[in-house]
């Protein structure tokens, strides 16, 4: 089986990919990535999600014109969505360290807190005609 990216006005077919298999994915995704992402700091993941920003700002047309071939999003749209994508980026690389802080919680116990630890992938299921934003 072939998974294609096809213009849904035209019909031509841009590009076709293999699907992977359960263990290739396992393999990109899982366990060794996880391990390390989950040790790198609010500083690096600050870092990535403003290079991540950076793309989208200056990707933008060509992300936009992506989008408007494979799934007829109007131009404008795309490119708004591009930018949308880049702003939460930013909200993140700015804003996740204190959102994801420590909290003491006042109680008779000698200490208590919520502490949020990285524990695995989440799955998302989103709509198909924002792409980007997923």
């Amino acid at each position: 089986m072939t998974i294609a990216s096809i213009n849904p006005v035209t019909g031509e077919t841009f590009r076709t990919f293999k699907p992977l298999a359960e263990r290739e994915l396992d393999c990109k995704l899982a366990a060794k990535t996880f391990r390390a992402y989950r040790r790198t700091s609010f500083a690096e993941r600050a870092k990535m999600m403003t290079h991540a920003a950076e793309i989208f700002e200056t990707g933008k047309d060509k992300f936009a014109r992506i989008m408007t071939m494979e799934m007829e999003k109007p131009l404008k749209a795309a490119g708004g969505e591009a930018v949308k994508c880049a702003t939460a980026c930013r909200y993140y690389a700015e804003t996740a360290e204190r959102a994801l802080a420590s909290e003491v919680i006042a109680t008779n116990a000698t200490r208590s807190y919520v502490q949020y630890q990285p524990l695995g992938f989440v799955l998302a299921v989103m709509p198909w005609n924002f792409p980007f934003w997923l």
